[in-house]
C-alpha cells in the first residue's frame, strides 16, 4: 500500500513538474513574442531646440521631422530633417515675425508645412522654397509676434471625416473651415462664445477655450462643444458639413464654480482663508467609455490649509437623453484621494475601447515639506486605474507603482522622472516606460487582465534630460508602434540642448 502511495505521489509530482516546466517555457515565449527595442537615431538640429517636434511626410513618401527653436544670437529658425538622411536639413528657415505659428497637416491628399500670417494662412511650398496663400483668415494672432515662433494644432480634424479642417481661433471665437472630399474649403462658420477675454489692470488678453468633439444631439453626426464655467457650449454639426454658429448651452448641475466665481477665488485667494475651502471644476471632457458622447472628469480641491490640500476626480458620463446629451449630477465614478492627485492621463490601456486612467499622487502636508526639503525628493505614485464593463473604475487603483522627483534646495533644479503610456510592441496593448536612473529606462510590456503591465521588465541606456516631460511619444514612421522623442533644454547642456534623440521601436 505504502508503494503504490510512493508511486502515485511520484507520478503527480513529475506530472506537476512537468507542467510547470511548459508553463514555464511558454511564459519565457510569451513576453519574448513582443519585444521592445530600438533603433536610436540622434539629430544635430545646429540650434536650440525649443519646440515640441512634428512628423510629417513633406516630399514624397519619406517621413521627415520638423524642429524650431533658436540660435546662438536668439534669432528664430526652424528646419526640417529626412529621417533617411539627417546629416543636412531638407529646408532650413529663418522665420521671420510675420511668421507666428506653424503645424502640419494633411490637406488635397498631401502633407504640407503650414505658417499663420496676419490675416491669412500660408503654405511652405518645399520643391520650390516658397510661401504660398493656402486661405485668408482673421485670427487672434492680428500682429507680428515678438517673441517664439510655435506649433499651434490649426490643421486637425473636427468633423470626424479623417479629413483635416482649418481651425483658428479668433476673438469672436474659432474660425473654422472644413475640408471637402476634392481637397478644397468649404464655408467658414464662427463658433459664438468660444473664446474668453480677461482685463485684468488694464492689460486685456483673449483666450481660446478647449474645443471637443463628440456626437452631443441626436444624430450619428460629431459635434463640437466648449466648457465655460458650470455650463457646455454645444455646436451641432448639420447635414451640409458645417457647424451651427450659434451654440446650444446645457447647464451642468454637476457643483461647479461658475466663470464668475472662480475668477473671484483666483483674484483673491492670497487674501481669503483657504482652510476648508472646496474648488470643482471641469478637468477635462473627453468620451472615456467609446460611446461617441463626450464624458466629463470634475476635479474638486479641498484646501484644509497652505500646505495641506486633498483632491478627488469624479467621472459624469454623457449620454443622450431626447435632443441632446446630458450628465447625471451623481458621478459614475469617483477617484478620492487622502493625497493630492494631479497630471491625470487618460488613454487605453489593455485595448478594450475604453480610457483607462494614469494618476500622480503625491502626500502634501508641512511635515512633508520640511522632509522633502532636508532630503531632496519626493516620493511620487503612480495609480492605474482599469475602465470596468459597466463603465466605471473600482476605488482601489489596479496597479501602483512609485518613484521620485529629485530637486536641489540651493539651484532651484527640479528633476523629473520620464513616465510614459504607449504601445511600443503593436501588440495592442499599452506598455509603461519609466526612469529609473539619470540614463535608465524601464518598459514593462502590457498584460491582459487587471494587472495591466508585466512583472518582469527590460532595461535600457539612453541620454536622458533633467526634465522627463521632454520625452514624448509618437508613432514616427506609421508602423503602429510609438516611437520615443527625446528633447533636451539648457539643464542638460549646450551639446544636448541642440539635438533631438528618436529611439524608433523595431520589430
Amino acid at each position: 500500500m505504502c508503494d503504490e502511495n510512493h508511486t502515485s505521489s511520484t507520478v503527480i509530482f513529475s506530472a506537476v513538474r512537468t507542467l510547470l516546466t511548459w508553463l514555464a517555457v511558454l511564459a519565457v515565449n510569451t513576453v519574448a513574442a513582443h519585444p521592445i527595442d530600438f533603433d536610436e537615431l540622434v539629430i544635430d538640429a545646429g540650434f536650440y531646440v525649443e519646440q515640441p517636434v512634428l512628423f510629417a511626410s513633406l516630399a514624397g513618401d519619406e517621413r521627415h521631422v520638423v524642429l524650431g527653436g533658436r540660435d546662438d544670437k536668439f534669432a528664430q529658425r526652424l528646419a526640417v530633417f529626412s529621417l533617411r538622411s539627417t546629416a543636412e536639413p531638407l529646408l532650413s528657415l529663418s522665420p521671420g515675425a510675420h511668421l507666428i505659428a506653424y503645424d502640419t497637416g494633411r490637406i488635397g491628399g498631401r502633407d504640407s508645412l503650414f505658417f499663420i500670417e496676419p490675416g491669412r494662412i500660408v503654405r511652405f511650398d518645399i520643391p520650390t522654397g516658397e510661401f504660398v496663400e493656402f486661405a485668408k483668415v482673421r485670427s487672434i494672432y492680428g500682429q507680428q509676434r515678438t517673441g517664439q515662433i510655435t506649433p499651434i494644432d490649426f490643421i486637425r480634424d473636427v468633423s470626424g471625416d479623417e479629413l483635416d479642417d482649418l481651425v483658428v481661433p479668433d476673438t469672436a471665437g474659432y474660425r473654422v473651415r472644413l475640408q471637402r472630399e476634392d481637397g478644397t474649403l468649404g464655408e467658414e462658420v464662427v463658433l459664438e462664445d468660444s473664446s474668453a477675454m480677461t482685463v485684468s489692470g488694464g492689460t486685456v488678453s483673449f483666450e481660446s477655450r478647449p474645443l471637443v468633439s463628440g456626437n452631443m444631439t441626436d444624430d450619428d453626426l460629431p459635434d463640437l462643444a466648449v466648457w465655460r464655467g458650470n455650463t457646455l457650449r454645444v455646436y451641432e454639426q448639420r447635414a451640409d458639413r458645417r457647424f451651427n454658429g450659434e451654440p446650444l448651452t446645457i447647464t451642468l448641475d454637476l457643483g461647479l464654480q461658475s466663470e464668475a466665481e472662480m475668477r473671484s477665488i483666483e483674484s483673491g485667494r492670497g487674501a481669503m482663508n483657504q482652510s476648508g475651502l472646496t474648488e470643482t471644476r471641469i478637468w477635462r471632457v473627453e468620451d472615456l467609455n467609446g460611446d461617441e458622447q463626450p464624458d466629463i472628469l470634475t476635479e474638486s480641491l479641498l484646501s484644509k490649509g497652505v500646505f495641506d490640500k486633498e483632491n478627488d476626480f469624479r467621472l459624469h458620463l454623457g449620454r443622450l437623453d431626447g435632443e441632446q446629451i446630458r450628465y447625471h449630477n451623481a458621478e459614475d465614478a469617483l477617484l478620492a484621494s487622502s493625497g493630492l492627485q494631479f497630471g491625470l492621463i487618460t488613454t487605453d490601456i489593455d485595448g478594450d475601447g475604453r480610457k483607462d486612467l494614469l494618476v500622480r499622487k503625491v502626500r502634501l502636508s508641512f511635515g512633508r515639506v520640511i522632509r522633502a526639503l532636508l532630503s531632496g525628493n519626493v516620493s511620487l505614485q503612480l495609480h492605474f486605474f482599469r475602465m470596468t464593463d459597466a463603465d466605471t473604475y473600482a476605488e482601489e487603483a489596479n496597479y501602483i507603482t512609485k518613484t521620485k522627483v529629485q530637486f536641489s534646495v540651493s539651484s532651484g533644479q527640479v528633476d523629473i522622472p520620464a513616465i510614459k503610456v504607449a504601445d511600443f510592441d503593436a501588440d495592442g496593448l499599452q506598455d509603461l516606460m519609466m526612469q529609473t536612473d539619470t540614463d535608465q529606462l524601464s518598459f514593462q510590456s502590457g498584460v491582459r487582465g487587471d494587472g495591466l503591465f508585466s512583472e518582469q521588465a527590460l532595461e535600457r541606456t539612453v541620454a536622458l534630460p533633467r526634465n522627463g516631460d521632454l520625452a514624448t511619444t509618437d508613432d514616427i514612421n506609421d508602423d503602429g508602434r510609438a516611437d520615443l522623442i527625446i528633447r533636451y533644454n539648457a539643464a542638460d547642456g549646450d551639446g544636448p540642448s541642440r539635438t533631438v534623440r528618436l529611439l524608433i521601436a523595431t520589430p
